[in-house]
């Protein structure tokens, strides 16, 4: 079941790269090169009351890009994560709507996480729906071998992440 969930999602991210502008308005604005994003860094107290949580930081960037005579518009991402055991891994790939949600995935079945918006323009991202995400610059057999897969657990299901003043956002591409 959570791998046909996992094929079920790619599958649905990967038919809808092409976008209709303001899709994920919610997010990111349809404009061609905007960007939003989010981060969090975890303090001492709350991975001490926290002792699974590997995750000790991580952001989000979600951009969106205009449609070129190469590329379909679409919504892009890069969720950036560290691990306690001073691991760190970038995902990138494209994101859809799934309700009043966002999906974003990472190709080659690589799994992804669901983002929802919270209060004070902060974010939801939901790794225990999916259940992991392939932390890979890309699909290739080298590069996959180079990364890992974050890995819902005790401790790392969701995430609260806090949302940056837009000069700070660094523009997602794949």
């Amino acid at each position: 079941m959570f791998t046909r969930s996992i094929v079920l999602g790619t599958a649905l991210a990967l038919s809808s790269l092409s976008v209709l502008a303001g899709e994920l308005d919610a997010f990111v604005a349809a404009s061609d090169g905007a960007s939003a994003c989010w981060s969090r860094q975890y303090d001492a107290a709350h991975l001490a009351a926290h002792p699974h949580q590997q995750v000790t930081a991580m952001s989000l960037a979600v951009s969106y890009w205009d449609e070129t005579a190469i590329n379909p518009a679409q919504y892009v991402f890069r969720l950036e994560a560290d691990l306690r055991d001073g691991t760190h891994g970038t995902a990138i790939g494209p994101c859809s709507a799934e309700g009043d949600k966002m999906w974003c995935g990472v190709e080659c079945d690589g799994g992804g996480v669901l983002v929802s918006t919270r209060s004070g323009g902060n974010v939801l991202v939901d790794l225990e729906t999916i259940g992991n995400i392939a932390m890979t610059n890309g699909c290739a057999e080298a590069i996959l071998d180079e990364g890992f897969a974050l890995q819902s657990g005790v401790d790392d299901k969701q995430f609260l992440l806090h949302a940056l003043p837009p000069r700070q956002c660094i523009p997602a591409q794949y």
